[in-house]
């Protein structure tokens, strides 16, 4: 008997494809949003448009988009994407350039406490707390306020993070995040990167307490493309348990601040729906941020040198393709 399921199957992603991508170019759009219990939070939006690009500077960057243009679709996906310590909305452009350019609503924060500018809850109870909060905000202000809301389907949001964007990004998941693991990894290993920033077992304890770490998890996120998440131990024994839903989750195979060994295993085998997995030879932790221009090379040095023989930009052409399709696949 012949099934026509997998052409039906076909038929429809076709036909999601072309009523999401089918676009001449991005647009692109800076916002601020207000947040009652911080600084105002600075966001980026990518996002399919048929109005003429034009170059125009994005930081130390250039783009070619058409800035506040019409936004061309309907029933558009939404993906969010959240930085690293230290970090900001301009460190994954390229990665928020490819979905918007395969027909994807991309909206990128600058968290407030947690950026180049702004370390007030850096390696505090606080960076734990605030990030996923201000990712439930972004997702309330692009559904319920941003001009164009009505481009996108609600029940289509997914989440890109990477370090400790990516521990965002599984706290928002649903994911259940407690001091004890933590606490117990850095009394065996006081010697790891996490454990020497967060200043060691004792000030652990005493910075962030017994209490349980209050996040904020949001039903509205669907999916998480995650990169070397940090701090995996803080989901030590069951914390991702209630993590039912799709993630791919990338590791750096040279990686020293979130080696592959244990963090890496800690996230793949504590999620109870297997993960699309990737650990990608010859990079470190910084391969996931965008291709250095020349004038960071020279400023930035740790951030922009890969190891030895490793192309960073070939790398992100990978990923990025990679995202698209995952996110394709699940929202």
């Amino acid at each position: 008997m012949i099934s026509f399921r997998p052409f039906l199957i076909l038929v429809f992603q076709f036909t999601l494809f072309v009523s999401s991508a089918a676009c001449a170019s991005v647009g692109f759009a800076e916002v601020e949003v207000t947040d009652p219990l911080d600084r105002p939070i600075q966001a980026l939006i990518w996002y399919p448009t048929n109005d003429e690009p034009r170059l125009q500077p994005l930081a130390d960057y250039e783009q070619s988009v058409a800035p506040n243009g019409h936004v061309a679709g309907e029933g558009l996906p939404l993906v969010v994407v959240s930085h690293g310590t230290g970090g900001s909305a301009y460190g994954h452009h390229d990665t928020a350039f490819a979905l918007a350019e395969a027909g994807f609503v991309v909206v990128a924060l600058t968290h407030p406490g947690d950026n180049y500018a702004d370390m007030r809850h850096y390696a505090s109870r606080s960076q734990l707390t605030e990030r996923p909060r201000q990712v439930s905000l972004i997702i309330d202000y692009m559904l319920r306020a941003w001009p164009h809301r009505g481009a996108i389907n609600p029940v289509r949001v997914g989440i890109f993070g990477f370090s400790i964007g990516g521990f965002t990004a599984l706290v928002g998941m649903g994911g259940k995040p407690v001091l004890s693991g933590l606490i117990e990894q850095c009394a065996a290993a006081p010697q790891r990167w996490v454990c020497r920033e967060f200043g060691g077992v004792d000030n652990l304890a005493r910075s962030f307490g017994a209490a349980p770490l209050d996040v904020v998890h949001d039903a509205r996120l669907k999916a998480a493309f995650v990169a070397a998440p940090a701090i995996p131990a803080l989901f030590l024994a069951d914390g991702l348990s209630d993590v039912h839903k799709p993630v791919a989750l990338w590791a750096a195979a040279l990686d020293d601040i979130v080696p592959v060994e244990p963090d890496f295993a800690i996230v793949r085998d504590g999620l109870p729906v297997r993960p699309v997995s990737h650990v990608e030879p010859g990079a470190g932790h910084y391969a996931f941020l965008a291709p250095c221009t020349r004038s960071q090379r020279a400023e930035l040095h740790e951030i922009c040198t890969d190891p030895p023989g490793f192309d960073r930009a070939a790398f992100h052409a990978r990923l990025n393709a990679a995202a698209v399709a995952f996110f394709r696949a699940n929202l």
